[in-house]
């Protein structure tokens, strides 16, 4: 499910899969429900723990990250 702010959150070192089709029930986590749709999730490595604010509305051109699309094409 697709939102129109970013998802602010603070992830621990490792791998994090992020949802980029818009249909994980777990979002902004993948749950596997891109399956069929041509779309893949985002593999997130990250070094150490992180805040991230992670794109909600899939329009960012910086995916996964935000960068403000949803305030320009609400």
């Amino acid at each position: 499910m697709t939102q129109n702010e970013p998802c602010v959150i603070t992830l621990e070192a490792g791998t994090h899969y992020i949802c980029q089709c818009g249909h994980s029930k777990r979002h902004p986590f993948c749950d596997g429900s891109h399956e069929g749709t041509g779309k893949h999730p985002y593999a997130l490595n990250l070094a150490e723990s992180t805040e991230v604010a992670l794109c909600a509305c899939l329009k960012s051109g910086n995916l996964p990250y935000c960068d403000g699309s949803h305030l320009k094409n609400p």
